[in-house]
């Protein structure tokens, strides 16, 4: 693979990560609020955050004498970020700014388990998933707006949920997919994340569709890492799983 210049992130699972919880948190916050041009310029905050955080990442664990290259998209991200999230504060007012402690710790954390050189690790990649997925609270949990309901709530946690498990499904196919426990660990966490779902449909709080596709993340979890697959087709499922997802959730 190419040695990244910085531009375009090559984790290409991102893309979902970062649409899916923004488009899920759109469509809460539809039925509760008018949407606004700062729903908007809140995404292409988060957009080009997410390239300025990328290029932060590969200039924190590159050696010293190599970092140069990456401070072009480094800046120039940051500086796009930072002139829409001016604009989203504009628009939609300082109740925003309750968010930047805890983005502050999440995004802060991540950008020190790169500097350690663990930005592949585990909890650097949940750490990613969980600032993706809070727009859907950022979104939602407006001031004025009315509490979030159970359904809502666990939407919310079912596509982080999702999304975590996608992290360490690729991590036991790709990078541990020599370790049997790796590929263990992933069949473990998606069960319980089925039978979560179960639960959660029982009680009403999500509909019977979202049992077929936590159904299917275990049996992808089971049959992946024993079968011939190539990066592409790994792509793929994560592009069709993802699009059911959004599904649900603009559903739900």
């Amino acid at each position: 693979m190419a040695k990244s210049t910085g531009w375009v992130p090559q984790q290409h699972g991102a893309w979902a990560m970062i649409v899916v919880p923004y488009l899920a948190g759109l469509a809460m916050a539809y039925r509760v609020r008018p949407l606004d041009l700062g729903d908007l310029f809140l995404g292409l905050t988060w957009l080009i955050g997410y390239f300025a955080f990328n290029a932060a990442t590969l200039t924190l664990k590159s050696p010293a004498k190599r970092r140069s290259r990456y401070y072009p998209p480094l800046i120039s991200y940051a500086a796009g970020a930072a002139v829409f999230g001016i604009a989203t504060l504009v628009v939609k007012g300082w109740p925003l700014l309750w968010w930047v402690p805890p983005y502050a710790v999440v995004l802060g954390t991540s950008l020190w388990l790169a500097a350690s050189k663990r930005e592949r690790s585990l909890a650097s990649g949940a750490l990613t998933v969980v600032a993706s997925c809070g727009l859907m609270g950022v979104l939602r949990l407006w001031p004025g707006a009315p509490a979030l309901t159970a359904t809502e709530a666990s939407v919310m946690v079912a596509v982080t949920l999702y999304f975590v498990g996608t992290v360490m499904h690729v991590k036991a196919l790709i990078r541990e997919r020599n370790d049997p426990a790796s590929a263990a660990r992933s069949v473990g966490y998606h069960a319980v994340l089925a039978a979560a779902t179960i639960v959660a449909v029982v009680l009403g709080w999500l509909g019977w569709p979202w049992i077929v596709w936590a159904l299917a993340l275990v049996a992808r979890a089971w049959w992946m890492p024993r079968a011939k697959r190539t990066p592409a087709q790994i792509g793929i499922l994560e592009i069709v799983m993802s699009a059911a997802l959004l599904a649900l959730a603009l559903t739900a």
